[in-house]
């Protein structure tokens, strides 16, 4: 009789126990992020005054007097170029795209914080050159400017033309 009563108490354990489901979580949640890449650049100093230039002169900055704040996520490839094919005031001067001065011709060109001689790079207006290419993200630089003032100008009116870096994901 115990016998029985005891498999009856088991089987009655198990049959309430069926209908019981287990206490589990039924849903799982993931949380997904993303970091949007962007190119952001700025220039510490916004203009170079090279004063009064004799003709044919080529006056230089240092080569880190301009200084470029990479804040970009991503690698970038930045030019470097003019926004204009003449300096304005007065009897304009035209831009070289060669840094070969002539009459009322003028140029630029560029260094990365090297030397003067070594990897200048010539700003252009038509086909702007690369200044840092692959530049990796976050990591500043300095450049430096060079004129080439005309062989002979018609007037002493200041001229002025605008120099643009420009950063692109690369």
């Amino acid at each position: 009789m115990k016998r029985i009563l005891l498999v009856l108490l088991m089987v009655m354990a198990v049959a309430l126990l069926v209908p019981l489901q287990a206490l589990a979580a039924t849903t799982a949640d993931v949380t997904v992020t993303a970091t949007p890449a962007y190119v952001a650049i700025a220039v510490d100093i916004g203009s170079k005054d090279f004063g009064v230039v004799a003709e044919s002169a080529t006056p230089s900055t240092v080569t880190n007097y301009f200084t470029i704040d990479n804040t970009s996520s991503v690698q970038t490839d930045q030019t470097i170029s003019v926004t204009a094919a003449v300096w304005a005031g007065g009897v304009t001067w035209t831009h070289s795209d060669t840094a070969t001065p002539g009459v009322n011709t003028a140029g630029l060109s560029s260094n990365k914080g090297g030397a003067w001689g070594v990897g200048d790079v010539i700003v252009k207006n038509a086909a702007p050159n690369y200044i840092a290419e692959n530049q990796a993200a976050t990591t500043d630089y300095s450049f430096g400017l060079k004129l080439y003032a005309p062989t002979s100008f018609t007037d002493g009116i200041e001229k002025s033309i605008t120099v643009r870096i420009t950063a692109v994901q690369g």
